[in-house]
């Protein structure tokens, strides 16, 4: 039996699959604790994991949304938000995450620690002094690794080939980030740690693993993508539904022959009902032969105050366990949990949304052949009629996403993680040269 010490940053998106892989881990026979904000205490206790509490200043807070702009200035958009989205998710929580890891680390005795990506606290911790557990890194988002091959991440281009990209993330890193490095450099100092040797969208490179949480056919391909990074599918959570669970709409769901549409703003950055929700209601609300389903995600709301036509509804959230057989066209912005699980439904995608990851999740959906990326975070209600118009008119959308379903039905995401942390207890463990140890 194993101890093994999991910790995720307090947003939804993360904590889930983190949550998932941990209650997988003590079926197993292992030891598993979980340290993410307190607010999900109480799941984690019934899912027979011991829960440790964040403290408050280690929740992350989204940046304020950007406006809808195109050409140069949406990429001055894009960096500024990609400086606040860092300093947010990955930099500022990095001290509390850090003591919260060490003082865990120091009561009990641990065979391997498995953070997800925003957990910056691991990255002091294998830049500190002194012995430490093998560290893994969960992918809950696109792959950040800076690659010869692929842009900058964060920009939301998709790569084109034979361009070599090293020169372009250097820039990017060392000059219109520099600010960016030198602030985690302080944080870490400020813990006793040492610099990181690589930017901060670089950082799990410096684990022992990283575990990503999807498959191959939805990234970018890369000739020089570490053996260290293994595909595991994505881990999607299946919570009994009940009846009562379900809205009072749901027999019409369940019996209608029109085309369903799902649209959701996610769990992140979806206060604004104007960037998606209203314009795709808008776009759809003339179309007899489909029928718009739309989740807020907002827990703490539960009415639409916008105007609902009527061939659509609108409610704050409905099990996708539930709701995805149904789905023929998702419209979202970007959500990498959301998008894993539409795939694995093979539903093809429209996507917009310029925040956090959510460009390089659209984009790379785009490159796939699985869906449209509206490459804005505030769409035209007559661009998204049209996207899905194109969608509906071809085959191709469907197909690729059939593709990735198969693909992604073929893996054994909770397998693959026991067994990559299995075996780090192996003696002839390498670790990467770039930890300095």
């Amino acid at each position: 039996m194993a101890q093994y010490l999991l910790a995720a940053s307090p947003l939804a998106g993360h904590v889930m699959p983190m949550l998932a892989i941990a209650a997988g881990l003590q079926r197993r026979g292992n030891q598993v604790r979980l340290i993410t904000g307190s607010q999900y205490h109480d799941a984690i206790r019934r899912s027979g994991v011991t829960p440790v509490d964040l403290p408050p200043e280690a929740q992350p807070h989204p940046a304020p949304a950007s406006p809808a702009r195109l050409g140069p200035l949406a990429l001055i958009d894009l960096w500024r938000s990609g400086r606040a989205d860092m300093r947010s998710a990955f930099i500022d929580p990095l001290d509390a995450q850090y003591r919260v890891l060490r003082d865990e680390l120091a009561r009990h005795q641990t065979d391997a620690v498995l953070v997800d990506v925003a957990f910056t606290g691991a990255l002091a911790l294998m830049l500190s002094e002194g012995a430490r557990p093998p560290v893994v890194v969960c992918g809950v988002g696109p792959l950040m690794l800076s690659s010869a091959d692929v842009p900058p991440f964060g920009v939301g281009w998709q790569p084109e080939p034979g361009l070599d990209y090293r020169r372009m993330n250097w820039v990017v890193h060392r000059v219109l980030f520099a600010d960016i490095q030198a602030r985690l450099n302080s944080a870490l100092r400020k813990v006793g740690a040492r610099s990181s040797p690589v930017f901060l969208t670089d950082w799990p490179a410096l684990a022992d693993r990283v575990v990503q949480l999807s498959v191959a056919a939805t990234e970018y391909p890369r000739s020089d993508l570490s053996s260290s990074v293994v595909f595991t599918g994505p881990v999607i959570t299946n919570p009994t539904v009940a009846e009562a669970d379900l809205p009072a709409w749901w027999p019409e769901l369940q019996r209608t022959s029109r085309t369903v549409v799902h649209v959701t703003q996610g769990t992140w950055d979806n206060r604004d009902d104007r960037q998606l929700i209203r314009p795709a209601l808008e776009a759809l609300a003339d179309r007899d032969d489909v029928l718009v389903i739309a989740t807020t995600g907002l827990t703490d709301q539960s009415e639409y105050s916008g105007v609902v036509p009527d061939n659509a509804y609108v409610t704050n959230y409905v099990p996708y366990t539930a709701l995805l057989p149904h789905v023929d066209v998702m419209i979202t912005n970007g959500g990498f949990g959301g998008v894993q699980q539409a795939l694995l439904h093979a539903i093809p995608l429209i996507v917009a949304g310029r925040s956090a990851d959510k460009p390089e999740t659209a984009a790379r959906i785009d490159f796939a052949g699985a869906g449209i990326d509206l490459k804005t975070a505030r769409p035209s209600a007559a661009a998204i009629a049209g996207a899905l118009s194109r969608i509906l008119d071809s085959d191709r959308y469907f197909s690729a996403a059939q593709r990735i379903s198969r693909e992604m039905a073929a893996a054994t995401p909770l397998d693959t993680i026991a067994d990559v942390l299995a075996g780090l207890k192996s003696p002839d463990l390498e670790r990467p040269l770039a930890t300095g140890r």
